[in-house]
C-alpha cells in the first residue's frame, strides 16, 4: 500500500499550488473544478503501480475520467462564466474571515485533496487485483453506464428547458417530473456502481465510504440544500408546490395528495 503515500503527497502538492494561485488572483472558486478534475491523477498512479489486467485497467481509468471530465468541464464553464468574480459561497467566506481568509482557504483546499484521495481508494483496491473480471464487476459496469446515461439525459433535459423557456421557470419535463434533482440521483448511482465494481477486489468492500460521502455531499451539504434555498428564494410558492408534489432525490411518482387540481 506504499503507493498510497506518494498519491496523497502529489494531491497535497497540487492543491497547495492551487491555494497559492487562489491567493494570487484572490479567487478560490476554481477549487470546485480542481476537486472534480483531480480524480484521474491517483487512479493513473494506482494503475501504473501494478501490472494487473489491461481490461480492468481500461475500465477503471474510463470510469474515473468519464466522471471527472463530465463534472469538471461543467464546473469550469460555470466558474469561467463568472470570472473574475468569485463564487458567492467563497466571497461570503472571504468577507467573514477577513485577515484569516487565506489561512482558512488553505484548509478548504487541503480538505478537497483529502476528499479526492478518499474517493480514489476503491480504484486502488481494484487496480491491484490480478483476477479475471468477475460478475460483480460486470454488474458495476452496467450500473455505471445506466447512471451516466441517466445523468446525461437529466442534464440535457434541463439545458433544453432553460434554452426554450428563457429561465426563471421550474423544469418539470422528463426525469424532472419525477425528481427535483435527477442529475444528483444518477450521480449517486455512478458512485454506487464504482463501489460495486471495485468491491469485487480484495479489500474493495471496505471502501463503502466513497458512495456514502458522495450521497451525503449531494443530499446534505453542497448539492440539494443550497440549491433548494436558492430556488425557493427565486421561484417562491411555485417551487414550494413542486417540493410538495415531487420527490427530492429518487425519481418517483407524484404525490397526488398534495397536487393541486386544475
Amino acid at each position: 500500500m506504499n503507493i498510497l503515500i506518494p498519491s496523497a503527497l502529489i494531491l497535497t502538492i497540487i492543491f497547495v499550488i492551487g491555494w497559492l494561485a487562489s491567493m494570487k488572483i484572490k479567487n478560490a472558486s476554481f477549487v470546485d473544478a480542481m476537486w472534480a478534475l483531480s480524480l484521474g491523477i491517483p487512479v493513473l498512479i494506482y494503475i501504473a503501480s501494478h501490472e494487473g489486467r489491461s481490461d480492468r485497467k481500461i475500465i477503471l481509468i474510463a470510469m474515473a475520467l468519464i466522471w471527472s471530465v463530465r463534472l469538471g468541464s461543467h464546473l469550469v464553464k460555470r466558474i469561467y462564466s463568472k470570472h473574475p468574480k468569485e463564487d458567492k459561497r467563497y466571497k461570503e467566506m472571504r468577507d467573514k474571515w477577513g485577515d484569516n481568509a487565506n489561512r482558512n482557504f488553505l484548509f478548504i483546499f487541503l480538505t478537497n485533496a483529502i476528499l479526492v484521495f478518499l474517493l480514489s481508494l476503491p480504484f486502488y483496491f481494484s487496480s491491484q487485483s490480478d483476477a479475471p473480471l468477475q460478475l460483480l464487476e460486470w454488474v458495476g459496469l452496467g450500473v455505471f453506464i445506466v447512471g451516466f446515461i441517466g445523468e446525461t439525459i437529466a442534464d440535457k433535459q434541463l439545458a433544453n428547458f432553460i434554452s426554450q423557456s428563457g429561465g426563471g421557470k421550474i423544469c418539470k419535463i422528463g426525469l424532472w417530473n419525477y425528481s427535483r434533482h435527477p442529475n444528483y440521483f444518477f450521480e449517486a448511482v455512478i458512485w454506487i456502481a464504482i463501489y460495486l465494481f471495485c468491491s469485487a477486489a480484495p479489500g474493495g468492500i471496505y471502501t463503502i465510504h466513497a458512495p456514502i460521502i458522495m450521497i451525503f455531499l449531494l443530499t446534505k451539504v453542497t448539492g440539494i440544500p443550497p440549491l433548494e434555498r436558492s430556488l425557493l428564494k427565486s421561484r417562491g410558492d411555485a417551487y414550494r408546490e413542486y417540493q410538495q408534489t415531487t420527490s427530492s432525490f429518487i425519481p418517483w411518482f407524484k404525490n397526488k395528495s398534495t397536487t393541486k387540481t386544475s
